[in-house]
């Protein structure tokens, strides 16, 4: 018998228990806490960006290519990706749980190589990120600066350059980003009016920029093979790419003949600024700068945060005056908290357990024996669980209390056998009472524990999600009864035979008057059952009215996924209308913060605009906040906890115009959502218009708010947004010989940036980017005032209300279900010069004509006019107030004539050595002699209409309000039947 060589041999199986515990112990100290087990899949995230496009033309170009390539990877459950209209796109692969996150890393990376070559140009320069994440986010961590004294770039590029990297190498720590960064870029701001009176387009800009801010690498003197009485081997440095806004600033657009030259800084403003400002950061309202902290499937969350902290702490040494730093969003706090009462219960049960193990053996020998066999049990479960790769959790903590129950009986059930044993048999020894004892339990302890495991086992096949937790439940259980098991057929016959001593006589005392108590309540408890089981009826009854109570309390209790606890944190979602800016949303931002500083229970908050929380993408018009709420301690009260917290602030945000601002708890597990509830997926088979989904889910949002079971249902999916349509005449734009490479590349370079090359600065390397200024790119109508090159090397204008080249742009507004607009006439046509200059313009009616009119207004120095000659003008052009509608020029044609130069003095100068590209103008018909003016009229009034060579069509509804009642100014008008209209 297996149990007679540990009575015989207590030594052996005294150490076996020690091995077991000090196994155990060491398992319990590196096995990872966490709140829940892991559930999350592993994921694998595809990144990149596209500059310029939005998210059409995202979706066709980069999301079909990549996507086509990764149906099929191996193990992958499914696969989400989001495009954005900032450009960028990001996919995210979940993978089965279990699965290696490298080799799922490795089997993406496979297939995207497999569709790199299909991508634009533009997006491969931009390069595509694939890595393993975790969307566990274990933590944010707010740099700012108390006094104010650092702006959020500095923050931002400082975090990035000094502490950034130090938190990513950290064991534990998956990913670490900056919800907003502004990393360094050296910024060219083209200023439009400048570079169309010089005749210059982006497209120059760009490719001044490419060659001469290149990286040199220029060889060796002396190096091999040459002759062997070479005696030095240098080798040779020069300037390759530049450093400083000084150097850029010095860059060469042009040379003229007469040796004077045309730099950076004359038609551009550089600095040293932001690459993307798409996002703002806030602490407390303040600016600031997040970082954000990402756990590494299976690290110990509480032990990795821990670590941070004391990283943190150790680089703050180094900080520059006035900055400091906080942690603002903790998920581990909760976590220590639900651990530490968890170790408190378990305590308290163990306590528990032997009182009552006590108060029915009635002896403190006997009470040793389970004391000492229970947690070898429990210790030992850590064993397996640390190998199979689980963490110590809330779920197999609360599994260990259960356990306790559980593993106690196999070790009373020893002992109370061993002493009925002795009491019948008083002539036997303590061990050859243990050994009779345990000849008759073995078999049934065996029994005992098979049957329990046929109950918990079972449990760890339950699929999915609900799944993972039953079964880490059921494990911890299953290991803790396998080894109370091992314990009481090894270590307690052992303990038994060692520590057991016979009784002489009947107990007394209150230890006797309980064993006697304890006897009478089981003999009454054997007289009922022995009367019950005559009456087989009465049993069957009673089992059915513990079955129909079962279903019965099932039907009525709520169901959910897990109970959403106080994790001291909330998020607060931000979403405006389609459109908005980025300072509307930080306005309603601001008036949502305000509320949250009136809250008692709130301890700190961190706002991000400008971020797509749900979506995790960049998007104007939405921002999320996450509050920190004050310590448990100091929230005592239950109106300041967080449900009644998230109640409250839901009327109070409620109030807010402009936007819709709703409170969210976290999600019940880290990594699994972004928010307490659930989220639902409304997928089109069928691949229709997106305006039908959309109206389609606006049905099922507000179905799903009537119900009384759910509340604050909400979607992120528009298809509403406001855009502008560009319509593009292709066929005319190929006939003035115009590439549509490069019209796009001048709209998304002047709209939207354009990435050049790079510069090296702090031991990194930053974009150099071009783009127009604000003020160029603000309204509408700066789509016009882009200048493009044709084959022949002339800029060919956009710009609306002034002489020229023929337009390749028609505008009209897109969303809201509006495709184009055109006006009775067919849309206002202008030309365009190629020597533009600054203007405004408005509406009115002109005295000969009672219709509509639009008028332009330019603003422009003494005699740099240019005289517009067109058959059939329409349109008057003069100088101030003496401006008129000229008729009656239907013979006329436009002068062929090349420019001839301008009188002496004349020409509007730049620099005192540089030729001003409108020093040359048209003077009268062909062979009229020059005529003077005055100073501040000088040049012909003449006149241009809508021709039939012209390719842009401007729409009048694009017309900025502005001011021309001044001197010196140039006004043209148009006529327009009806004002702009959507189909």
């Amino acid at each position: 018998m297996l149990s007679a060589i540990f009575v015989d041999r207590p030594r052996l199986a005294i150490v076996i228990a020690i091995v077991i515990t000090i196994a155990g112990a060491l398992a319990l100290l590196a096995i990872p806490f966490a709140q829940y087990p892991n559930v999350v899949p592993p994921q694998v995230s595809v990144t990149t960006v596209y500059p310029g496009a939005n998210s059409a033309v995202v979706d066709g170009t980069v999301a079909q290519p990549i996507e086509a390539q990764l149906v099929g990877v191996d193990k992958m459950m499914y696969m989400k990706s989001v495009s954005g209209d900032d450009g960028s796109y990001t996919l995210t692969a979940s993978f089965e749980l279990g699965t290696d996150p490298d080799i799922n890393t490795v089997n993406v990376n496979n297939r995207v190589q497999t569709a790199l070559s299909s991508l634009p140009q533009d997006v491969q320069r931009q390069g595509v990120t694939v890595k393993k994440q975790s969307s566990a986010l274990l933590g944010a961590i707010a740099f700012y600066s108390p006094k104010h004294s650092h702006d959020p770039l500095f923050l931002s590029n400082y975090v990035t350059i000094s502490v950034l990297d130090r938190i990513k190498s950290m064991p534990g720590v998956g990913d670490a980003i900056l919800w907003g960064p502004q990393d360094y870029a050296m910024r060219a701001w083209i200023q439009t009016d400048r570079l169309t009176g010089l005749g210059l387009t982006v497209g120059d800009i760009i490719n001044a920029i490419q060659s001469q801010n290149a990286q040199a690498a220029v060889g060796r003197i002396g190096a091999r093979p040459i002759s062997d009485d070479q005696q030095l081997q240098l080798n040779i440095q020069t300037k390759g790419r530049l450093a400083s806004v000084a150097e850029f600033e010095k860059i060469i657009i042009r040379t003229n003949p007469d040796g004077s030259v045309l730099r950076l800084g004359d038609v551009a403003r550089l600095e040293l600024g932001a690459a993307n400002l798409d996002r703002d950061t806030r602490l407390n309202g303040g600016p600031a700068a997040i970082v954000a902290i990402f756990q590494t499937p299976g690290a110990n969350a509480i032990k990795t945060l821990n670590d941070v902290r004391a990283r943190v702490a150790e680089l703050a040494q180094s900080f520059p005056e006035d900055m400091a730093w906080k942690v603002t969003y903790d998920p581990t706090a909760s976590v220590t908290a639900t651990i530490e009462e968890v170790q408190k219960t378990l305590i308290e049960a163990f306590v528990l357990v032997v009182i009552v193990v006590f108060l029915f053996l009635g002896s403190v020998r006997a009470t040793l024996i389970p004391t000492i066999a229970v947690p070898v049990s429990l210790i030992g479960t850590f064993i397996v669980l640390k190998a199979i790769g689980y963490s110590a959790n809330t779920v197999s903590l609360l599994a260990v209390v259960l356990a306790i129950g559980i593993v106690v009986d196999d070790a009373i059930v020893v002992v109370e056998n061993v002493e009925r044993v002795m009491e019948e048999h008083p002539e036997l020894s303590p061990g050859e009472a243990t050994k009779r004892a345990m000849a008759e339990i073995t078999a049934p302890i065996i029994a005992i524990t098979l049957v329990l495991l046929s109950v918990f086992v079972p449990i760890a096949f339950i699929p999915g999600i609900s799944g993972e937790l039953f079964r880490q439940f059921a494990v911890t259980v299953s290991v803790s009864m396998l080894l109370s098991a091992i314990n009481a057929l090894t270590l307690s016959p052992a303990l038994c035979g060692v520590l057991l001593r016979p009784h002489h006589g009947p107990r007394r005392g209150l230890i006797g008057w309980g064993m006697r108590s304890i006897d009478r309540v089981r003999d009454a408890h054997g007289a009922a059952v022995a009367r019950i089981v005559r009456f087989s009826a009465i049993g069957l009854a009673m089992v059915a009215i513990a079955g129909a109570s079962i279903v019965g309390l099932n039907k009525v209790t709520p169901t959910g996924f897990l109970p959403e606890d106080d994790q001291g944190t909330l998020f607060v979602v931000v979403q405006l209308p389609g459109g908005a800016s980025v300072a509307r949303t930080t306005n309603v931002v601001q008036q949502a913060e305000e509320i949250l500083k009136k809250e008692e229970a709130v301890a700190d908050f961190i706002s991000v605009v400008g971020l797509n929380f749900i979506d995790n993408f960049s998007q104007s018009n939405a921002a999320f906040m996450v509050v920190r709420l004050k310590p448990f301690e100091e929230r005592k009260e239950a109106s300041q906890g967080a449900h009644a917290l998230i109640g409250r602030l839901g009327e109070k945000l409620r109030q807010i115009q402009g936007g819709v601002v709703l409170p969210l708890a976290p999600p019940p597990i880290i990594g699994l959502g972004t928010g307490g509830g659930f989220s639902y997926v409304l997928e089109d088979l069928r691949g229709g218009d997106p305006k039908v989904l959309a109206q389609t889910l606006r049905g099922l949002v507000v179905a799903a708010n009537q119900n009384p079971q759910l509340s604050r249902v909400f979607t992120t999916f528009s298809a509403t947004n406001p855009s502008i349509y560009l319509d593009i005449d292709r066929d005319k734009a190929q006939i003035l010989g115009v590439p549509l490479k490069a019209v796009f590349q001048e709209l998304q370079a002047s709209l939207g940036g354009c990435y050049v090359n790079d510069i090296n600065l702090y031991g990194r390397r930053w974009q150099v980017q071009v783009q127009a200024e604000a003020e160029d790119r603000s309204k509408v109508d700066d789509i016009y005032r882009i200048n493009v090159r044709n084959n022949q090397g002339k800029p060919r204008g956009d710009r609306a209300g002034k002489s020229g080249a023929g337009h390749i742009v028609r505008g009209g507004s897109q969303g809201h279900g509006a495709g184009r607009g055109e006006d009775a006439s067919g849309g206002l046509c202008r030309r365009v010069d190629r020597h533009l200059l600054p203007g405004k313009a408005r509406r009115r009616q002109d005295r000969d004509d009672p219709r509509l009119c639009v008028v332009v207004c330019l603003f422009v120095p003494g005699r740099a006019l240019r005289e517009l000659d067109h058959s059939g003008a329409r349109v008057a052009l003069g100088v101030g107030g003496r401006a008129r509608l000229i008729r009656g020029h239907g013979a006329r044609r436009a002068d062929p004539r090349p420019l001839c130069p301008d009188r002496h003095g004349g020409a509007d100068r730049s620099r005192s050595k540089e030729r001003h590209p409108d020093r040359r103008v048209r003077q009268g018909k062909a062979g009229a002699r020059r005529r003077s003016s005055r100073r501040g009229n000088r040049g012909r009034t003449a006149a241009f209409s809508p021709g039939h060579d012209d390719i842009v069509r401007l729409h009048p509804w694009t017309v900025a309000l502005g001011d021309c009642d001044r001197p010196g100014a140039i006004g043209a008008a148009a006529t327009s039947a009806r004002p702009y209209s959507a189909e």
